[in-house]
């Protein structure tokens, strides 16, 4: 016969599948979306940054195309320290310091530089001071600390025009190159200018050979054309650090000049203060995703984001989404499976419990039928005059013990079921407990004794009156003695003990004690009532195993499984029942000298 399978494992597997499911999707769905959404958010921050480099870097190009553009159309004599404006009005010598002397109008340049044809390099705004005011001026002094690193490079600057001159084609474009045209002149005073600012100053500090080169000039007629080159964008060292200059050839009849300026590194700071992020100017081709070159001429520059604290913000933040969803997930698929394992829990009780009762049916038939047997043989004897008539009584009280027994069984369940509905109750009245113990005791001795048991008895003749429900104290020893008998027909010793007591006993005042009781000496004591009394059932049986004891008094079980006597387990939660409604406890311990015994306490 095919075995029906487990109600429980079913619903477990159901359950299992009903969880994992919806869970899977869930997770799929909502794991894809926290994913996209933090990606989103660490996207961001790099998606703003790349957008302000490139329009910083738009910006800085413009920026510096217009500056060479606005710089390549300014004449060449502006940047000697001093020089003789052609276009303006004049009678005899007219030199004056340069435009540039005031330091440079834009902000992006640090300082203009020149190396003249006679190999001076000069910066116009250094015009010649004493060297106590350039100790006192620190713009001076730093100017200086300038020119000495730009004189350095002068030799680089050389090279490169030079490089960059034989790579052009043999003629320039007009755009590149622009040809200024000075009469003699104004040609000598512009070439002689700080010679002849100094002779104007102090005569005495002209050179005989200078003295010539400007009787040369004055020897000179006609027009003097120069040949100045558009600026161009170079990238050298100065101070241990590539910065960027704009650099022009100028081709004079006295020989070849080089001038050009120095890029401001915080007049590009200035530039890049627009930026939500902090930015760099940097030489060299870009290093990271959120870098946007800048290439002047043939010099390759990028502009730098660093957009590490918006990043390092953006992945707390996608990471916070991403453990939040986590949480979101673990918890709803945590209480899920709570949840399913309480339906299973509940299938699972449910079961156990028609398990329980299809035992308890089998178990509550066999103990209605052996009683009922017993009362149709001996009843059946009775009618019919058969068996030995000198032992009518005996079958009478067998008749008797029969029915007892069917009426403890029907109690008994009568008893479970008012307890399952909860109207299970008890009418405690103060009586004489131990009269009531020994009545019972009196009434199941004669059928414990049939069966074999032997009661020993103890219990003092006066206890204090105690408040207790006679019919449930009565039923209360009925199953314990039903229990001990059952549990010891096997046993050697049969003997079932039975003791009342009183608990708790001790000396009080006068006011609190029920009654004097006189010593040797003739002084008055008083004892303290009982605070409980207390009523155990002990047997010589098989005890009950410790693994049992734990679920000892719940419904359908029984003390010893393995070999237990028939009986449906509802005794001793009856039992346990019925003390609690009474205020009491019951439990058990092993006897002494082996076996079971079952403690009741009712308070005084």
């Amino acid at each position: 016969m095919k075995r029906p399978a487990n109600r429980t494992t079913l619903a477990l597997g159901l359950t299992v599948l009903a969880l994992a499911l919806p869970s899977a999707a869930w997770f799929a769905v909502g794991w894809r979306e926290a994913t996209h959404r933090a990606r989103d958010l660490e996207e961001a921050p790099r998606r703003l940054a790349k957008e302000a480099a490139l329009r910083l870097a738009e910006r800085l190009w413009d920026r510096l195309e217009t500056l060479r553009g606005n710089e390549s159309k300014r004449p060449f004599y502006h940047y000697q320290n001093f020089y003789h404006d052609p276009r303006g009005a004049y009678e005899g010598v007219a030199v004056v310091p340069s435009p540039l002397s005031q330091g440079p109008i834009d902000p992006l340049i640090r300082t203009y530089f020149q190396l003249d044809a006679s190999g001076r390099f000069t910066l116009p705004q250094l015009i010649e001071v004493d060297e106590a005011q350039q100790q006192a001026d620190a713009d001076v002094a730093g100017l200086q600390a300038i020119r000495k690193q730009l004189e350095l490079q002068i030799p680089t600057c050389v090279a490169i025009l030079s490089q960059q001159k034989q790579a052009s084609a043999p003629q320039a474009q007009p755009q590149q190159r622009r040809v200024e045209v000075l009469d003699s002149t104004a040609w000598e005073q512009n070439v002689q200018a700080n010679e002849v600012y100094s002779s104007l100053r102090n005569p005495s500090k002209v050179t005989q050979k200078e003295q010539q080169d400007l009787k040369k000039i004055r020897a000179g007629k006609g027009n003097v054309q120069i040949a100045v080159e558009s600026l161009q964008w170079h990238t050298i060292v100065v101070n241990k650090v590539l910065s960027l200059v704009a650099l022009r050839d100028v081709q004079s009849p006295q020989g070849r000049i080089l001038q050009g300026f120095l890029i401001s590194p915080d007049g590009v700071a200035d530039v890049l203060k627009a930026s939500p992020f902090p930015a760099q100017f940097h030489s060299g081709p870009p290093q990271t995703e959120a870098d946007v070159a800048v290439r002047l001429d043939d010099n390759l520059w990028h502009v730098a984001v660093d957009a590490r604290i918006d990043v390092a913000d953006a992945h707390a933040q996608a990471r916070a989404v991403r453990v939040s969803f986590l949480r979101v997930f673990l918890g709803g698929v945590a209480a899920a499976s709570v949840a399913g394992l309480c339906v299973v829990g509940l299938v699972w009780q449910t079961e156990r419990l028609a398990r329980q009762r299809s035992q308890f049916a089998a178990s509550a038939a066999h103990e209605l039928r052996t009683p009922l047997a017993g009362l149709r043989l001996y009843s059946d004897m009775l009618a019919e005059g058969m068996g030995d008539p000198s032992r009518l009584k005996e079958y009478a009280r067998r008749v008797a013990d029969e029915a007892e027994r069917l009426g403890r069984v029907v109690g008994n369940m009568l008893g479970f079921t008012r307890l399952e509905r909860g109207t299970l109750a008890v009418h405690p009245e103060a009586g004489d407990l131990a009269a009531a113990v020994r009545e019972c005791v009196a009434r199941q001795q004669p059928a414990l004794e049939a069966l074999g048991a032997k009661l020993d008895v103890a219990i003092p003749e006066a206890l204090p009156a105690v408040r207790f429900d006679r019919d449930a104290v009565a039923q209360i020893l009925q199953n314990l003695l039903d229990n001990a008998e059952k549990h010891t027909r096997h046993a050697t010793n049969r003997t079932i003990q039975v003791t009342l007591s009183g608990v708790g006993s001790q000396a009080r005042s006068e006011a609190e004690c029920r009654g004097p009781k006189g010593n040797a000496t003739g002084v008055a004591h008083y004892e303290r009532p009982p605070a409980h009394v207390e009523f155990s059932v002990a047997d010589h049986g098989p005890g009950v195993p410790r693994r049992v004891r734990r679920r000892l008094f719940h419904p359908f079980q029984r003390g010893n499984e393995t070999d237990a006597p028939a009986g449906v387990g509802l005794g001793l939660v009856l039992v346990k029942a019925l003390v609690r409604a009474h205020g009491g406890t019951v439990s058990y311990d092993d006897a002494p000298g082996g076996g079971a015994r079952f403690t009741v306490r009712l308070p005084a």
